[in-house]
């Protein structure tokens, strides 16, 4: 069980590393946008996120056995934790798979939030296409009882 959960770290490592590249790679084309680089990266996060999931379902069959022998079987930190409780070098390499995490997590927001306002920013552009840069009010709905006519727009419109 002990050499099974190095093992398992030590994939864990290579695919967290595997992974930050992919982020930090799709955030600088975000940054700087380019087509051929971006369909591309398309395949590698598909493979990313395939090597994930298998990363995944070893972590649940590790702590599916370290239940069935009687094991912590709450966190691989929390098995680690009684497997290996003086080994320091055990320790670092969870911690350091920790930052990563956190690390993984901060750069996929960032993306993330670098994406929405990219997609805010379309769609602003495609509107302006769409009303020749007219804006419309909203409270002088061509139905509305006054006939369409302005009432002076504000917060609630003065018919109603």
């Amino acid at each position: 069980m002990k050499q099974d959960i190095l093992d398992f770290l030590k994939n864990l490592s290579v695919v967290q590393e595997k992974t930050l590249a992919v982020l930090q790679e799709k955030q600088a084309l975000l940054v700087h946008p380019d087509k051929n680089a971006l369909a591309t990266l398309a395949a590698k996060e598909s493979e990313v996120l395939e090597v994930l999931q298998n990363v995944l379902r070893r972590r649940e069959e590790l702590l599916a056995r370290a239940a069935e022998q009687g094991l912590p079987s709450d966190s691989i930190e929390v098995l680690c934790d009684k497997l290996f409780a003086n080994r320091i070098e055990v320790r670092r390499i969870l911690d350091l798979t920790k930052r990563r995490i956190q690390e993984i997590r901060f750069l996929a927001g960032t993306n993330w939030t670098m994406t929405q306002k990219s997609l805010v920013h379309i769609s602003q552009i495609l509107e302006l296409i769409a009303t020749g840069g007219q804006g419309k009010n909203t409270y002088n709905a061509p139905n509305a009882p006054n006939g369409g006519k302005s009432t002076g727009g504000g917060f609630v419109d003065r018919v109603a």
